[in-house]
């Protein structure tokens, strides 16, 4: 009987000695490396984790391996400026997640907080192999290799597409109740397939509360919260509850909500109308905004304005997708965009230069009102970026990281000390001799995805120290 190609003399072990030469060929994965706070329970508490772990013995100011994921190759991570949790994928297509998870947004099946990256059940060549993620503070996609999307987290707005949008009486306060606009399914602990019917999807994004789609017939989906109008259906969705004290509530959708239409904006009258629709080839969902491109380099945002975020000229909320009109020149024509927490930054075509709108942090600099041509990357080419609520991490094609991030720091700009750089870009020096692939951000950590597949990346690996991590008690 012949030997098929695969076998060798070493049987199994032969078998597995060729994968590995082969997955390490693999040049878009690398090894993970992790940095900032693991004090994951307090992270979505802002003023516990400022006050208790600010100087804590657990934030790790240096860029470690975390010792039990050390030999699994990465392919994608998720990043995010208001995620308190990390979800990465291998090389296979399996989800690892960890962090925190008061809301289910580990897609474990339960709500315990990890330290330790742990597989997502279901996902892998053996379920759903998951080939990108989009992640915010309360919530998780991940789109499948089928065009599939699987959510799972906190749901009260619709942001997983579960359920149905009800009254519901519920307790805000000691002693008072309002009665709200909330999903029937209040959280999904597992990943659980959205409520969509529509072509396969090809993109993913996630806001604070909102999430976003992109289907391979270039339309654009959203489910969500509704304030500010972020969900883009000419409506933030408000409304007075009953025995509220004249505090506006807001009414998420949890059916997604195809874009149909675009508009043009009046500068003087602010009237709107509408233009023609082109296919959309990027989105992107920042913390209360969105922006999409379409094919032909146009540039559509609406959503929260204030600091000039969607830059439509003023810090008007935006209910519907509005067309960016000051980038209509020779220059303008857009080929990917970005959104953070108060900005929007768009690549151009061919040269791929940046154009930022709003601001990287309230309270440095003027806001930009309308995209500005953005100088602060440094000089290599645009590879990946990750924000920080108040900051970036930058990746170039020569596999350099710039970064900035006004704080407050718990470790996640790996400078090896706890300062922030006080708003002013800077190169990293931790990875001056290191290929950086990717980078995914949070609230108070950062992840990298470093090159492994050369000698001199390996030599280069032996600079970093293992991260032993203990899992949460039961």
């Amino acid at each position: 009987m012949e030997k098929r190609p695969a076998e060798s003399e070493n049987g199994e072990n032969g078998s597995a000695e060729n994968g590995a030469k082969k997955a390490k060929l693999d040049p878009e994965c690398g090894r993970l490396l992790f940095c900032g706070n693991t004090d994951w329970e307090l992270q979505q508490k802002p003023a516990k984790l400022k006050e208790e772990a600010f100087w804590s013995k657990k934030n790790i100011y240096e860029p470690h391996f975390i010792k039990s994921f050390k030999d699994v190759r990465v392919r994608h991570v998720s990043s995010n400026q208001d995620a308190c949790h990390v979800i990465v994928i291998d090389e296979e297509g399996t989800a690892w997640s960890w962090g925190n998870n008061e809301y289910g947004q580990l897609g474990q099946g339960d709500k315990k907080h990890r330290r330790i990256p742990t597989k997502i059940p279901g996902t892998g060549p053996t379920g759903h192999i998951i080939v990108a993620l989009a992640v915010s503070k309360k919530h998780s996609l991940m789109l499948t290799s089928r065009g599939d999307v699987l959510a799972c987290g906190d749901n009260t707005d619709g942001q997983c597409a579960q359920g149905e949008m009800k009254s519901k009486t519920v307790e805000v306060a000691k002693g008072r109740k309002e009665e709200l606009e909330q999903s029937s399914v209040k959280e999904v602990l597992e990943p659980t397939p959205i409520n969509y019917s529509g072509p396969p999807v090809i993109k993913i994004s996630a806001g604070m509360d909102f999430s976003m789609l992109l289907d391979v017939e270039g339309v654009v989906w959203t489910f969500g919260s509704q304030e500010y109008g972020k969900c883009g259906t000419g409506s933030d969705g408000s409304y007075n509850s009953q025995e509220a004290k004249v505090k506006m509530r807001y009414a998420g959708i949890s059916t997604p909500h195809q874009i149909q239409r675009v508009y043009e904006r009046d500068g003087k009258t602010k009237k709107t109308k509408s233009m023609q629709m082109m296919r959309i080839k990027s989105i992107a969902a920042g913390t209360h905004h969105a922006a999409m491109v379409d094919e032909m380099g146009r540039v559509f945002t609406w959503g929260a304005g204030s600091y000039g975020r969607t830059g439509l000229s003023d810090p008007m909320d935006t209910y519907v997708p509005t067309w960016v009109a000051s980038l209509d020149h020779p220059r303008g024509k857009m080929e990917d965009v970005y959104a953070g927490n108060l900005c929007t930054i768009t690549l151009g075509k061919g040269n791929k230069q940046a154009h930022m709108a709003g601001i990287i942090d309230a309270a440095r600099g003027e806001a930009n009102t309308t995209p500005k041509q953005y100088f602060d990357f440094g000089e290599a080419p645009f590879k990946n970026i990750g924000f920080f609520r108040k900051g970036w991490n930058y990746i170039g094609e020569d596999g350099s990281v710039m970064q900035t991030n006004a704080g407050p720091c718990y470790g996640e700009l790996g400078t090896g000390e706890k300062f922030r750089t006080q708003g002013v870009p800077k190169k990293s020096k931790e990875f001056q001799y290191a290929n950086i692939l990717k980078c995914g951000t949070g609230v108070a950590h950062c992840v990298y995805v470093i090159r492994d597949t050369t000698e001199e990346d390996k030599e280069e690996l032996e600079e970093y120290d293992d991260l032993e991590q203990e899992e949460y008690a039961a």
